[in-house]
């Protein structure tokens, strides 16, 4: 996908959803009265910039018919157009549609983050459907713009429109699918409504380690068997299960370990309730995540906006981006090392224990892990908290209030930070190999990357699947060099280091081949 790069196709243009799963196929189709009415407005006012055009045209959908004409002749009396009622009418239109042409990117973005913040749901929305959402929200864009205040020039209606958008998809995606509202089950329902894979994740946030993960597992699996919810009651509204029920979940449990070879004393009905309930408490958690609910968009005012909300509209994203960078290089080493594995490479708690166990003893198991990444990100938070405040002492905020609102968009910040370290690595890796004076050929040093690993010059066909390859390998000594690593530290995560190469060769190298 191309980026609109003036004002006219910005002002109309409409992203097409032909083969949207593919990024080279997302096209810009023209509207082309939208394209001619933009370009007589930029024809009379030819400094302007698209920040003004965007003010201009929510100005005229939000204005009394009778001021309409007053707004639209200070624009057009130049070229000594008529202006009737009916004019008036048509800019009307014509501004709303011109609105919703400049949000597409405001809607992609927001469809994107939307669709990684909703990955647990288990049968999560395709991408084209959070766009489609995030378009519903824009149209009319009087609605998601309603408190957008314009009495400061400077304030940006992207960014404001952007999360606006995304909190519009929160909530349309928790409204009507019942999956990802924790409340629609009862504690009971929601264990039956749990995959494997969840429970392993929810356990293991809730900082249990492995061994006692897999017996929680087998006491969820008998609840699972045992337990069958009749038609009437249904799934989501089961009810505790009695003691006789109880009983038999911990006798099928006894035997399993029998047969599976645990080392664990056969448990009470009691003990398997205890165990049931800690499943249960991890689920909530997990399902819950990080969500600021809004019943409706109406409630989006200035000032129940968070205080990156608010920065957004300054358009201050580079001063935030400044200080996320200055916090995650004030925190140690160990912390940095952990906040890349996790947010920039998606490693799991357990995978980052086995990476760092040899350079840091003191984390050897994943609920060691769990407890420094909650150090670190309640460091980080607070220190945000009190510099955000420093440079925008306008602001104002309330410690309890607001440190757990800011705390998704700080963890969207540090999540993009360590991403943006990681792709800088590649970005070397691949300058290094082009300095070699052959586009195809890839040269690594010994002395830079270990003195174990082999000096040799690998050769990369044009073909994806062996740049990224190559690229994963080279990637992973670099990273274990930079991070002062052992050798095939990161062996673990290869596949999640593979991803990552791909991904970014996608987005890079490969962005304008087929």
């Amino acid at each position: 996908m191309k980026n609109r790069k003036d004002i006219i196709q910005q002002f109309s243009t409409f992203l097409s959803l032909k083969n949207f799963h593919k990024k080279n196929n997302l096209i810009w189709q023209v509207d082309v009265n939208l394209e001619r009415h933009i370009t007589f407005l930029v024809e009379s006012e030819p400094d302007a910039k698209e920040e003004y055009w965007a003010h201009y045209f929510l100005k005229i959908i939000r204005i009394p018919q009778e001021e309409l004409l007053e707004v639209c002749s200070q624009t057009e009396e130049k070229r000594n157009f008529p202006i009737s009622s009916e004019k008036i009418s048509n800019s009307f239109v014509k501004a709303e549609k011109h609105l919703c042409a400049y949000l597409q990117e405001a809607c992609l973005v927001a469809a994107k983050k939307s669709y990684q913040r909703f990955k647990f749901i288990q049968h999560k929305y395709p991408l084209e459907e959070y766009f489609q959402i995030a378009n519903s929200a824009v149209f009319p864009p009087g609605k998601i713009l309603k408190n957008f205040n314009l009495e400061h020039p400077q304030n940006n209606i992207e960014g404001y429109a952007q999360t606006a958008i995304s909190r519009f998809i929160s909530n349309t995606i928790y409204r009507k699918d019942l999956e990802a509202k924790r409340e629609k089950f009862s504690n009971y329902g929601l264990l039956k409504d749990l995959t494997k894979k969840e429970i392993q994740e929810a356990l293991a946030l809730k900082g249990i380690d492995r061994d006692r993960i897999n017996l929680y597992c087998l006491a969820w699996q008998c609840l699972d068997r045992v337990y069958q919810p009749n038609q009437k009651q249904g799934s989501r509204s089961l009810e505790t299960p009695s003691a006789e029920c109880f009983q038999a979940i911990a006798s099928l449990y006894n035997e399993r370990c029998h047969q599976l070879g645990f080392v664990e004393a056969p448990v009470l009905k009691e003990r398997i309730q205890e165990i049931l309930e800690i499943c249960i408490q991890a689920a909530r958690d997990y399902r819950t995540k990080s969500f600021l609910p809004l019943d409706n968009c109406d409630r989006l005012t200035d000032d129940q906006l968070t205080a990156l909300d608010n920065l957004v509209q300054e358009e201050e994203w580079q001063q935030i981006n400044s200080l996320v960078s200055n916090l995650f290089l004030a925190i140690p080493e160990a912390g940095q090392i952990m906040l890349i594995l996790w947010l920039g490479l998606n490693l799991t708690q357990t995978e980052m224990a086995e990476v760092v166990k040899n350079k840091y003893p003191e984390v050897q198991k994943q609920y060691q892990v769990a407890r420094q990444l909650a150090k670190y990100n309640k460091i980080l938070l607070k220190t945000f908290f009190t510099e955000s405040q420093k440079i925008y002492p306008e602001i104002c905020l309330s410690e309890d209030k607001d440190i757990e609102i800011i705390k998704t968009s700080l963890d969207e910040c540090l999540q993009s930070h360590c991403q943006q370290l990681c792709r800088k690595v590649l970005a070397k890796i691949i300058k290094e190999w082009q300095n070699q004076g052959n586009p195809i050929h890839l040269q690594t040093n010994k002395e830079k990357i270990d003195k174990n690993f082999e000096h040799r010059t690998l050769k990369v066909a044009p073909n994806r699947n062996d740049m990224s390859q190559i690229l994963q390998e080279t990637f992973m000594h670099q990273l274990e060099m930079d991070m002062g690593l052992p050798t095939n530290s990161l062996e673990i995560a290869s596949k999640k280091l593979d991803d990552f190469v791909d991904e970014w060769l996608k987005d890079n190298f490969f962005k304008n081949r087929n």
